[in-house]
């Protein structure tokens, strides 16, 4: 029986880090991509993910702003891992910062990274499975 894959959506702004981050993760895991943090936030509410790595300092919304606005959606909230340059900025009073497992400097060790990402990963598909599945109107257990 093999292992399910954990989902990870990758948010960053800089096109090259998603690329870097997508070559580093796609032997282990599912791996979602997007620059843009409104456009990750509607592919967060349609599709199921585990992890989410994102960006601290983006455009549209920071790091932390989208960590809060997914908590608003999402019931359970998928693990965050945040990556920033500036990790000084990222302060456990900004909104949604409480949502974050761990802040990650830039330039990230790519070592770590995976390590990281496989250890919430797993901690993720084991919550996914446990949870019970919904009930539908043909369930007979109502």
């Amino acid at each position: 029986m093999s292992e399910a894959r954990p989902n990870v959506l990758i948010v960053d702004d800089d096109a090259g880090v998603l690329e870097s981050l997508e070559l580093l993760l796609g032997e282990d895991c599912e791996v979602v991509t997007s620059e843009s943090s409104t456009r990750a936030l509607e592919l967060a509410t349609r599709l199921h993910f585990d992890v989410v790595v994102t960006d601290f300092r983006m455009p549209e919304m920071n790091g932390t702003e989208f960590a809060a606005a997914l908590k608003q959606r999402l019931t359970p909230m998928p693990y965050m891992l945040m990556l920033t340059g500036t990790p000084s900025e990222v302060k456990q009073t900004l909104p949604g910062a409480s949502e974050l497992v761990m802040v990650l400097a830039k330039p990230f060790d790519p070592e770590r990274m995976l390590r990281m990402v496989l250890q919430v990963g797993r901690l993720a598909v084991n919550r996914r499975h446990a949870a019970p599945s919904p009930k539908t109107d043909d369930d007979p257990r109502r």
